[in-house]
C-alpha cells in the first residue's frame, strides 16, 4: 500500500516528539508543546522551530482524529509542509554542529601578566579583536577593544604616556557584557545561536561564546563563535 503525504507527516512528527522526550528525559505525561518550550530554553532547539512544531502539533491532531480510509488518514499535508517537517526532524536528530560550521582555530588568547603591546600587535595585524583571558588554566574575563580603548582613556596621562604594561591591568576596564559562555565540542549549531542571542543575568548579550571539549572554562578554547557566525550558523540548522 502506497502510503500518502499524511503518513509521512506522521511519521516525522513521531520521530521528533521521541527525541524531545529522550533529550528531556519527558515522562509520558508531558505534553508535546511543553516538551518544545522546554528544549528551546535548553538550546536543543531554535525559537523559530518551536513555532513551526506548534503548528505541527495542531496539524498532527488534526490528522490522527479525522477520517480514515484503509488505515490511512484522508486529510493530507501540504508537500511542503511535509519536506519541512523531515528538514526539522533530520536536524534533530543528525545536528549540524557549531565546531563543524567555524572550523577548528587557533584561539588567540592571553594571561593576566603578559605584555599589553601583545594583544594590541594582535589587533593592529589581525582582524581579531577580543581575546579569552586564562590564570592558572581557567579563564578569568574577555580582553576587548573596548575594554583596550576604556583604559587608553583612563590611563593616558598629561604626559601622553600609558602607564599600565600588563593585560590584567587593561582588563580591569572590561564591562559587564564583555563576557563570555562556554559551549561542549559537541555543541549543536543551534545550541550555539540560542546562547548568543540570550541575554545574561545582567541583560546583555554575551561577546562570544568559547567552545572547550566539555563546555568549560577550565579547558582549552578549541575555536570561538561570536555574533558574525549566526548567519551561517542559522544556515546550517
Amino acid at each position: 500500500m502506497e502510503h500518502n503525504r499524511a503518513t509521512a507527516f506522521l511519521a516525522a512528527f513521531n520521530d521528533i516528539e521521541a527525541f524531545l522526550r529522550d533529550v528531556l528525559n519527558a515522562k509520558k505525561s508531558d505534553g508535546f508543546t511543553w516538551m518544545a518550550n522546554l528544549a528551546a530554553k535548553k538550546g536543543h532547539i531554535s525559537r523559530d522551530q518551536v513555532d513551526d512544531l506548534k503548528e505541527y502539533a495542531e496539524l498532527r491532531n488534526a490528522i490522527s482524529h479525522g477520517a480514515y480510509r484503509d488505515l490511512r488518514p484522508i486529510a493530507e499535508p501540504l508537500p511542503e509542509t511535509v519536506s519541512e517537517i523531515e528538514r526539522i526532524r533530520d536536524s534533530l536528530l543528525s545536528p549540524a554542529l557549531a565546531m563543524d560550521v567555524v572550523g577548528p582555530q587557533k584561539v588567540v588568547t592571553f594571561e593576566p601578566g603578559d605584555d599589553i603591546h601583545e594583544p594590541l600587535a594582535v589587533i593592529r595585524d589581525t582582524d581579531i579583536s577580543q581575546f579569552p583571558v586564562y590564570d592558572g588554566g581557567e579563564c578569568v574575563g574577555l580582553l576587548t577593544t573596548n575594554a583596550i580603548a576604556r583604559w587608553v582613556s583612563a590611563d593616558l596621562g598629561a604626559d601622553d604616556k600609558l602607564d599600565a604594561k600588563t593585560v590584567g591591568e587593561a582588563l580591569q576596564y572590561a564591562e559587564t557584557q564583555d563576557q563570555a559562555v562556554f559551549l561542549p565540542r559537541q555543541a549543536s549549531a543551534t545550541s550555539a545561536v540560542e546562547a548568543l542571542t540570550t541575554p545574561l543575568g545582567d541583560g546583555a548579550l554575551p561577546r562570544l561564546a568559547i567552545i572547550t571539549e566539555h563546555g568549560k572554562p577550565s579547558q582549552r578554547p578549541l575555536a570561538v563563535v561570536t555574533a558574525s557566525n549566526i548567519p551561517e550558523l542559522v544556515a546550517a540548522i
